[in-house]
């Protein structure tokens, strides 16, 4: 699973956002026919959000257009990167789908996005998009009509009527199960409407959504619960230990845990020199843009030569450093548990430090101590 950060320069306001449209939009290829169907790779690409944890999770699936055997599989995940705005969807969703596509071991063809092409209120939706920023050719086949027009087409497979925006053809209503409601088709990139009607019916022998649609939708809300689900064997093994217990209790009754960790962290070394690799992982924690590294960093100092008062000291300072990341940076997280050890390692450095005031100023800034025997 690959980790995407919002890209530098990325449009942050709506008027930024339909500035960019409108520069893509005259690179958008409507005269080339696209690649004929059952023939080479067909891709769908997929995204599944969390808006309370602010995930995105973004999936590409490559299939055999002959057989719609699954050829590969690429799934990334990051921060939703653009507030949710009616047309301008693209932008919450293109980092991660680029990151997913980027993932691929092989060339992904024909790309089939769950949205709209030119079906859209400024011609140039999801797959119109995508298409311009990889260059390959593109389709989108949408579940409803958006805001455009229709005549329902026949009940028969394989009928179709019109899409319209007034009397422009934007797209198709096209039946891809007998008697089911249509899916709607519309142009991305390199690709005619024929040959997307054309497509989309060979993605469709069982379902009324595309093959490449079902296989990338399972997919993406499969790598967002991953990514975004706590770890229950590590929370069982947290609640059976009575140091944790507390802790636990502990960080869950704190309205800002990041705050009050960072103040538990000050307290901790306050006076005295500190290790250069703790300093480095103070700096980490208060740049956001730095919390990508965290496992680069925890990796290449834990065990580095730092003395056993130091570690622990060292070891506090990572927890900080995951609680910030995790209760604002990209995903994936560090461990779900992390809060719960700042208390009893606060506890530890305590013991193990020569400073009597050590432990007042921890116990202030924990708001509690815990009975003797929960420390070890």
């Amino acid at each position: 699973m690959t980790t995407v950060r919002i890209p530098t320069g990325w449009p942050a306001t709506e008027e930024d956002a339909r500035a960019v449209q409108d520069e893509l939009r005259a690179r958008v290829v409507l005269d080339e026919s696209g690649p004929p169907p059952g023939t080479g790779h067909v891709t769908g690409v997929d995204v599944a959000y969390d808006d309370e944890l602010d995930v995105v999770a973004a999936a590409a699936v490559v299939l055999d257009a002959a057989t719609l055997d699954v050829v590969a599989e690429a799934t990334a995940v990051g921060r939703i990167s653009f507030p949710y705005v009616p047309g301008l969807l693209a932008f919450r969703e293109i980092p991660t789908v680029l990151a997913a596509l980027d993932a691929l071991p092989c060339q992904p063809g024909l790309v089939v996005c769950d949205g709209y092409g030119l079906a859209h209120p400024r011609r140039f939706g999801l797959a119109s998009h995508l298409g311009v920023l990889t260059g390959l050719p593109t389709v989108g086949v949408a579940k409803n009509p958006f805001t455009f027009s229709y005549d329902e087409p026949g009940a028969a497979r394989g009928s179709a009527s019109p899409l319209l925006s007034g009397t422009e053809e934007v797209g198709r209503a096209l039946r891809t199960r007998e008697a089911v409601k249509p899916v709607f088709v519309s142009v991305g990139h390199r690709v005619t409407l024929d040959n997307a009607c054309a497509h989309t019916l060979a993605l469709t022998p069982s379902y009324r959504l595309p093959e490449t649609t079902r296989r990338a939708d399972a997919l993406c809300r499969r790598a967002l619960r991953e990514a975004t689900a706590p770890n229950e064997q590590l929370a069982a093994y947290a609640r059976a230990d009575k140091r944790r217990s507390w802790g636990r209790t502990l960080f869950e009754a704190q309205r800002n845990p990041v705050a009050w960790a960072g103040r538990v962290l000050e307290a901790a070394v306050v006076g005295g020199p500190r290790a250069p690799e703790i300093d480095a992982v103070l700096a980490m924690a208060a740049d956001r843009d730095e919390w990508g590294r965290g496992r680069e960093l925890f990796g290449r100092v834990r065990g580095a030569g730092v003395d056993a008062e130091d570690q622990l000291v060292f070891r506090l300072a990572e927890l900080v450093a995951k609680l910030a990341h995790n209760a604002a940076g990209p995903p994936p997280y560090f461990d779900y548990h992390a809060g719960w050890d700042i208390g009893p390692l606060a506890c530890r450095i305590s013991a193990a430090s020569a400073d009597p005031a050590l432990r007042e100023r921890l116990e202030a800034a924990l708001g509690d101590w815990p009975p003797s025997e929960y420390v070890g």
